[in-house]
C-alpha cells in the first residue's frame, strides 16, 4: 500500500505545475502575461480560420449528399412558420400537418434553432445552414478555454488548435444536423461546470445549465455527456469530498439539482410529446434499425471502416486519441481531480453514439464526429501532461528552455496539428465537391447542380410539380422549388394537365422514354426531363456554364460552375432525331464543343462528308487521341479533361451501329498512390464514375458521335480512370482504357 502512496505522490509531483499549483478543486491560477497572450493569439487564430472555413460557400444553393439534409432543416423551419406548428414536418403540404406527421426520431432543438433564424431572416439557401457555421464558430474558444480551466493557458491554446485541424470538423463545420450544436452546447456545458468547481460565482452554474439544457434538446448523446458528468459528480458528494468553500459546495449541489431537473425533465417531454404523436414505436423502431448489425466484433467493424476513419482524423490523431485515453486515466488517479474526468465522459459520449448505433456508422461517414471533441481536449492534456517532465528535464542544464517549456510543448503540439491540418484542407474540398459523401464506398456520386439549377428554372414557369424516382429526388430539390407540395414518387402527369413532372432520362428504358417523347410535352435540360400534361413540340435548354469568381468561389460556390439556362437548338435537333422529326439546325456556327460534335452528326446524316472533316477536326483540336476499339468497332475517339470548379472528362465514342439494350460506357476510379506527405491511407475502394447514356446507345447511329461527359470529383492521391464498355451483349476489349491520370 505505501508503494502505490508513493507512486500516486510522484505522479502527482510529474503532473503539478509550478507555483501557483492548479490541481485542488475550488482554485483559479494566475499565469504569466505571455501565456495569457499566446493563448488568446492561438485561440484567436484559429477561430478565425475554422470560421473562414464552416462560411466557405454558406449563399451557395444547398445541393446533394449528407448536405441536402440541411434543407429539411429549413422546409422543417418553414412548415413550423407558415403553419404555427412546433413539431418537425419534412414536408410541405396543402393544409396544416397533423401531430401525425411529426419527425420523432431525435429532440426537437435544432429545428426550433432553424424556426428562429428564418423568422429573423427569411427563407434564403443561407440560413439552413448559418445556426451550424455560427455554432462552429462558438466551439474552439469555448474549448480552449474548458481545457485552460482544467490545465493551463497552454493547453487550451493546443485544444482550439487541435479542433480546428481535423478533417471531420473542417468538413462538418456548416453542417445543420446534430452533431455541431451538441459538441457546441456541450463545450459550453463543460466550461461553466469546469470554472464553477474554481469558483462560486453564479455566472458559471448558469452557463453550465443552459449549455446542458441545449445540448441534451439538440441530440440523445447529450444526455451520455451530462449524465456522465452529474454521476461523477454524485460520487464525489456522497463520498464526502469537499470543495475550497461551503459556499462552492452549496453552488456546486445547486448545479447538479439543476442539470439533472434539466435532463429528467426534457426527456419526460419528448416522451410526452412523441406518445401524443403516436410516435414512440417509430423512435425505437428507428434505433432498433441503427443498431442493427452487432453480431460482428468491433474489431471487424473497425477494420472494415478504416479509411473512412482515417480520412475523418488522420492516423496520427487517432494515435494521439489512444494514447491519452490511458494519460487520462493515469491522470485522473494521480491528482484525483474530478475535472480531469472532462475528456473520458466525452470519450464515453463519442463511443456509445460510434459502437452501438452500427447501421448508422456504416452509412453516415460523420458518424463519428464526437471523437474530435475528446481528441481537442486530449490534445491539451498531453501539452499540459508533457510540459512539467520537459521542465524538470530542462532545469538542470537549460534554464531557459525550462521556463519555456509550457511553450515549446505548445510549438510542438503545433508541428503535429499542421501534419493533419495538411489532410483536413484537403477533406475540406473534397467535402465540398462531394457533399459530404466522400467516397460513397464506390456508388456513383452526383452534386445535382444541373439538377438543382433545372428546378429552380422550373419553379416560377409551372404550378405544380413533382419529381420522378428516377430523378432520386432529395430535400434539396424540394427546398429548390420554393416552398410548395411536392410529389417525390410522381407519375407522369395525366393528358391535358398542367401539372409538371421531373425524371431522369438516363435510369428509364428506351421504350418508356420513347412512349414519354411521343405522348408528352417535353422540356429537357441534359439527362432531365420535365413532363407535361399539354402536349407540345419538345424544348430543349442548355445549361451555360461559367467559372465563378474569387468572391463567389468563396462566397457562392467553389465547387460549382455557374449555370445559366438557354434554348438549345443543336439538343433539341440532336433529340428529335434519335425520337422523332428533327427540326433544321440553325445557320450559325457552333461555339461549343457539343455544338461541334451535334453539327458533325448533322454533316454525316446530309451526306457531307467535307462540313464533317471540319468539325472533327475542331473536335479533335482540344481531346487526347486514344487507340481504345472494341470488337464489334465502336471506338473511343478521344478523352477531353476541362479543370475547373468542377472539372469534366467527355470521351467522344464513334459507334459502329445500334448496339444492345443496357450497353453502358463504365468508368471506374482508383487510387494507385496516396497524396504526397499526407498520413492517411490511400482509398482502396474502385468507385464507378460515370452514368448511363441520355441517348440510349440502342438508338446509336454508324457515322455518328457522342460524348460521355462525367464530373470528376477528384480523390485525394494518384488516381486513374478507366473506362471499359459492359452490358448483356456489349462490345469487348482486352482491358480497360485509361482515359485520365490525375
Amino acid at each position: 500500500m505505501s508503494f502505490l502512496l508513493r507512486l500516486r505522490e510522484m505522479l502527482r509531483r510529474i503532473f503539478a505545475e509550478p507555483s501557483p499549483d492548479p490541481l485542488r478543486d475550488g482554485e483559479t491560477p494566475a499565469w504569466s502575461r505571455r501565456e495569457e497572450r499566446v493563448y488568446r493569439a492561438v485561440v484567436v487564430t484559429a477561430t478565425v480560420w475554422f470560421g473562414l472555413a464552416a462560411s466557405w460557400e454558406l449563399f451557395g444553393p444547398i445541393l446533394a449528399g449528407h448536405y441536402a439534409s440541411s434543407a429539411s432543416m429549413g422546409i422543417i423551419a418553414e412548415n413550423m412558420r407558415r403553419w404555427g406548428i412546433a413539431g418537425p414536418v419534412w414536408s410541405y403540404s396543402a393544409q396544416k400537418p397533423g401531430p401525425d406527421q411529426y419527425y420523432c426520431h431525435h429532440p426537437w432543438g435544432i429545428f426550433w434553432t432553424t424556426r428562429v433564424f428564418m423568422g429573423l431572416f427569411g427563407r434564403h439557401d443561407f440560413v439552413c445552414r448559418l445556426p451550424a457555421v455560427l455554432l462552429s464558430i462558438a466551439t474552439p474558444p469555448l474549448l480552449g478555454a474548458t481545457s485552460r480551466a482544467i490545465h493551463r493557458p497552454y493547453a487550451g491554446a493546443a485544444t482550439a488548435l487541435a479542433f480546428v485541424v481535423l478533417p471531420i470538423t473542417l468538413s462538418f463545420a456548416s453542417f445543420n444536423a446534430l452533431e455541431v450544436p451538441v459538441i457546441a452546447h456541450s463545450s459550453l456545458f463543460l466550461w461553466g461546470y469546469v470554472r464553477l468547481t474554481q469558483s462560486s460565482k453564479r455566472r458559471y452554474l448558469v452557463a453550465s445549465v443552459v449549455g446542458a439544457l441545449l445540448a441534451l434538446n439538440a441530440d440523445w448523446p447529450a444526455f451520455v455527456l451530462v449524465g456522465s458528468v452529474l454521476g461523477l459528480e454524485l460520487v464525489r458528494l456522497v463520498s464526502g469530498t469537499h470543495s475550497a468553500s461551503r459556499e462552492l459546495d452549496r453552488r456546486r449541489a445547486q448545479w447538479w439539482a439543476l442539470c439533472a431537473s434539466s435532463a429528467v425533465l426534457t426527456l419526460a417531454m419528448y416522451v410526452v410529446l412523441f406518445r401524443e404523436a403516436g410516435k414512440l414505436d417509430d423512435l425505437f423502431g428507428s434505433y432498433q434499425m441503427r443498431s442493427a448489425g452487432n453480431e460482428a466484433t468491433l474489431a471487424a467493424v473497425l477494420r472494415s471502416r478504416r479509411y473512412w476513419i482515417e480520412l475523418m482524423f488522420t492516423p496520427v490523431a487517432i494515435v494521439i486519441g489512444k494514447v491519452f485515453a490511458l494519460v487520462a486515466l493515469v491522470r485522473v488517479v494521480a491528482t484525483r481531480r474530478i475535472v480531469e474526468t472532462v475528456p473520458l465522459a466525452v470519450l464515453a459520449m463519442a463511443a456509445v453514439q460510434y459502437v452501438v448505433f452500427k447501421q448508422g456508422a456504416d452509412i453516415h461517414i460523420f458518424w463519428p464526429h464526437y471523437f474530435a471533441q475528446y481528441f481537442a481536449l486530449a490534445m491539451g492534456g498531453l501539452v499540459a501532461t508533457l510540459a512539467p517532465p520537459v521542465r524538470w528535464l530542462a532545469s538542470r542544464r537549460f534554464r531557459r528552455v525550462a521556463d519555456d517549456a509550457g511553450l515549446l510543448v505548445l510549438g510542438l503540439a503545433a508541428l503535429v496539428l499542421v501534419c493533419i491540418l495538411r489532410d483536413g484542407v484537403a477533406a475540406l474540398v473534397y467535402a465540398h465537391e462531394t457533399g459530404g459523401r466522400f467516397n460513397e464506398k464506390g456508388l456513383r456520386i452526383q452534386s445535382d447542380g444541373d439538377k438543382n439549377a433545372f428546378l429552380r428554372w422550373l419553379a416560377p414557369r409551372s404550378r405544380v410539380i413533382g419529381i420522378h424516382d428516377s430523378a432520386a429526388p432529395t430535400w434539396a430539390d424540394v427546398w429548390a422549388l420554393g416552398g410548395r407540395p411536392v410529389d417525390v414518387s410522381a407519375e407522369p402527369p395525366n393528358a391535358g394537365s398542367d401539372a409538371v413532372t421531373l425524371l431522369d432520362a438516363r435510369f428509364l428504358p428506351d421504350s418508356t422514354r420513347l412512349a414519354l417523347f411521343q405522348g408528352w410535352g417535353i422540356t429537357a435540360m441534359g439527362p432531365y426531363w420535365a413532363l407535361s400534361g399539354k402536349r407540345a413540340a419538345p424544348r430543349v435548354l442548355v445549361a451555360t456554364e461559367t467559372e465563378p469568381s474569387i468572391l463567389e468561389r468563396y462566397f457562392v460556390s467553389g465547387t460549382e460552375p455557374h449555370r445559366a439556362l438557354e434554348p438549345d437548338p443543336f439538343g433539341e435537333w440532336e433529340l428529335s432525331t434519335h425520337y422523332g422529326d428533327p427540326p433544321p439546325l440553325p445557320d450559325r456556327e457552333p461555339r461549343t464543343f457539343e455544338e461541334h460534335r451535334i453539327r458533325h452528326n448533322a454533316a454525316v446524316l446530309a451526306n457531307d462528308p467535307v462540313r464533317a472533316k471540319t468539325e472533327l477536326e475542331a473536335l479533335l483540336a482540344g481531346c487526347r487521341t486514344l487507340d481504345a476499339r472494341f470488337s464489334d468497332g465502336t471506338s473511343i475517339v478521344c478523352a477531353r479533361y476541362v479543370d475547373g470548379a468542377a472539372p469534366t472528362l467527355t470521351l467522344l465514342l464513334a459507334p459502329a451501329g445500334p448496339m444492345s439494350v443496357g450497353t453502358e460506357l463504365s468508368v471506374m476510379s482508383r487510387i494507385v498512390a496516396r497524396a504526397p506527405w499526407s498520413t492517411t491511407m490511400a482509398d482502396p475502394v474502385r468507385r464507378e464514375v460515370s452514368f448511363p447514356f441520355t441517348l440510349a446507345p440502342s438508338r446509336w447511329r454508324p457515322g455518328f458521335l457522342y460524348s460521355h461527359r462525367i464530373v470528376v470529383r477528384h480523390r485525394p492521391g494518384t488516381e486513374v480512370f478507366e473506362a471499359l464498355l459492359r452490358g448483356r451483349d456489349a462490345p469487348t476489349i482486352a482491358r480497360p482504357v485509361e482515359v485520365l491520370r490525375l
